[in-house]
């Protein structure tokens, strides 16, 4: 067929496969670059001009599904980065969407990868027998498409007809494989930052544990030494007040020296139940809690109201962290807070236990910070409960026409699963 002459016949409506050629060729035209404008000047030259129109339709048509083709796989990837929690699942949300960008029927990444020399170049090759540029001998594949990720691995996709690659197609999977490397990068960023936390979780747990050896070790010594020593001392004087009986001056001067030893004893009974709570080994967590507010209501006259669940039973680290949470939040209240009334809550629910530490003291104003007498109080709340993944909230405020106070909320993962009921949650 001479098409040099126009004719007044249109073709497209007269020739269903020669409407299938155009369209073909309308999409291999749109992936090698060239502009409409271009392709439609040189048929104008050939064809008549509804000829053209007819082609113009198809052509405009064409690009235009090769554009959004092309957006398309490029949102693909930007969802498989964001979606993807490691390189793997990224590298492997990126091998789908082009796969289905290609048609291809292979389509693998190599990564970490040492790039061979004749690899390190993109190219679309026919594949020979034993060729060394196939990195999968499996693939039944007569053409591959091979790009390189500089020189950290090899992007490849394999067709098992020959289906050398276009301009456009080439550009995208170089795009593709940019985008490989930078999530590579952000991967490896990503793994070396948790790799930082867990070394700086695993340091903070460490100094914890220390903290309470050494807290042990204190009891243990206060006990021994100073407790026991203060204990004879007091004897000892219960012994020579009775001796001198006949003296009253003498024998009022050792009654109060006596009574200030008895404070004394009193005082580090109280430092060593702080130090060392046995209560929490013998009877558990809510009698622990409980007994701080028994403490608090004798050392500084603040009210206590307690509201604590049926808890199961939990591990003993956990414990300890609970308790030593509420312990420093009830005395934030009362020492720094000067609270008249603290009020503590401890639940489950959703496999978080909830503690929760409201007062009615003086309050802060959040936006200055934390007030500086409770602030290594309350920055150490927020280490322990961040050791165990958990979450917690301080909400406070100064005098107002709402009242004042300070609310602590904390909530910590324990878990979804039933647990056993914990034996000393009642007493």
């Amino acid at each position: 067929m001479d098409c040099s002459v126009k004719r007044p016949i249109r073709l497209l409506s007269t020739d269903p496969k020669l409407r299938e050629q155009t369209e073909y060729n309308s999409r291999r035209l749109a992936k090698l670059g060239i502009p409409v404008e271009t392709v439609l000047s040189s048929l104008a030259e050939r064809l008549s001009e509804p000829d053209v129109r007819d082609i113009a339709v198809v052509l405009n048509r064409c690009y235009s599904e090769v554009r959004e083709a092309e957006a398309r796989v490029l949102e693909e990837l930007s969802h498989a980065e964001l979606q993807s929690r490691t390189l793997r699942e990224t590298l492997d949300g990126f091998a789908g969407a082009l796969k289905r960008y290609a048609k291809a029927d292979y389509v693998r990444f190599w990564f970490p990868y040492k790039v061979p020399s004749i690899l390190r170049r993109p190219m679309s090759f026919d594949r020979r027998d034993d060729d060394a540029r196939a990195l999968d001998p499996r693939w039944k594949a007569v053409t591959i498409w091979s790009v390189p990720l500089e020189m950290q691995g090899v992007l490849q996709l394999g067709f098992s007809k020959k289906y050398p690659w276009l301009l456009r197609e080439r550009e995208l999977l170089q795009i593709a494989a940019e985008r490989s490397l930078a999530a590579a990068e952000k991967a490896g960023l990503i793994e070396q930052l948790a790799a930082s936390e867990r070394q700086v979780r695993d340091m903070a747990a460490k100094m914890l544990e220390t903290e309470e050896l050494e807290r042990r070790r204190i009891s243990r010594e206060l006990h021994d030494e100073a407790g026991q020593s203060l204990m004879f001392i007091r004897l000892s004087l219960e012994m020579l007040e009775r001796e001198i009986a006949d003296s009253p001056i003498l024998a009022s001067k050792v009654r109060q020296t006596r009574e200030q030893s008895q404070r004394a004893i009193q005082e580090i009974r109280r430092i060593l139940s702080a130090l060392n709570p046995e209560v929490l080994e013998r009877l558990g967590l809510a009698a622990a809690i409980r007994q701080l507010g028994t403490r608090l209501r004798d050392a500084c006259a603040s009210q206590v109201e307690f509201q604590i669940a049926e808890l199961p039973v939990l591990p003993s680290k956990t414990e300890l962290l609970v308790y030593r949470l509420a312990q420093e939040g009830v005395n934030n209240a009362a020492k720094h807070a000067q609270a008249k009334n603290v009020k503590v809550s401890l639940d489950i629910a959703d496999g978080n236990l909830r503690l929760t530490i409201a007062d009615d003291g003086i309050g802060f104003q959040q936006e200055a910070g934390l007030p500086q007498p409770a602030s290594y109080g309350l920055a150490g709340m927020r280490e322990r409960v961040a050791l165990l993944g958990g979450r917690i909230e301080i909400k406070s405020r100064p005098q107002s026409r709402k009242g004042r106070g300070t609310k602590i909320e904390i909530e910590l993962p324990i878990g979804q699963k039933e647990h056993a009921t914990n034996p000393h949650s009642a007493r």
